[in-house]
């Protein structure tokens, strides 16, 4: 009799197959509700919620990050699947939070946040060139985009969380630290000379140094999460 396969431990970062599994669940999710949801921007809500002022629920966030008050509830039709994406997203949520809890020193230390982005230009190069032309011409986004938006998904919605007292000095370092999100998430013809004039992958390092700094600034205030 062979032995059975040692589940993964909660804590044990997210392998490429499971990844893909990820985002084929995440397609279901797509698929069965009116809300866009790609992994790419499901990975920036997580890394928001770990960077939140204060612990924010499953049953609070989903019902966010799918816009329905029920959350996940009727979503997956088969119950094995919903187990999955659940054991997946929070082994996830976990990974995260060990990145952002490093102290490192640069983005290339392999204990740094790596963000779940699609590299649309490199999928592009390897299609067929009749792929290739059919996806262009449906639409990609920008790099990092979704990522960012699903950030300031959890940001915006919730906003009274992260405001600050109005005599605070703070809030315009909460704003700056911010605006990389922003800059990502905008229409690519928004942004300024100045914004277009840097690569959006700099963008990105910004935003992920970002979300080192959020994540400290609301644990000193003795706010934020925990790994």
């Amino acid at each position: 009799m062979s032995a059975s396969p040692v589940a993964p431990s909660r804590n044990a970062p997210l392998g490429d197959d499971e990844i893909d599994e990820l985002a084929d669940l995440v397609d279901l999710v797509d698929e069965c509700t009116d809300v866009q949801i790609s992994l790419e921007s499901l990975d920036g809500f997580i890394t928001a919620l770990v960077c939140s002022p204060r612990v924010i629920p499953p049953n609070e966030y989903f019902a966010v990050l799918l816009d329905r008050e029920a959350g996940l509830e009727a979503v997956f039709e088969d119950a094995a699947d919903e187990a999955r994406f659940l054991a997946l997203f929070e082994r996830r949520r976990r990974e995260i939070a060990r990145a952002l809890a490093a102290p490192i020193e640069n983005l290339a230390d392999p204990r740094a946040l790596s963000p779940l982005v699609m590299d649309w230009q490199g999928l592009l190069a390897e299609l067929p060139a009749a792929e290739a032309r059919h996806l262009k011409a449906a639409g990609i986004p920008p790099y990092a985009q979704l990522w960012a938006a699903g950030f300031l998904l959890a940001v915006e919605y919730w906003e009274a969380d992260w405001a600050l007292p109005a005599d605070s000095k703070d809030e315009a370092f909460v704003d700056e630290v911010l605006d990389p999100f922003y800059v990502l998430a905008a229409p690519p013809d928004e942004l300024t000379p100045d914004e277009r004039a840097v690569s959006r992958e700099d963008h990105l390092a910004l935003a992920l140094w970002g979300a080192y700094e959020l994540r400290e600034f609301w644990l000193d205030r003795g706010q934020g999460t925990f790994v």
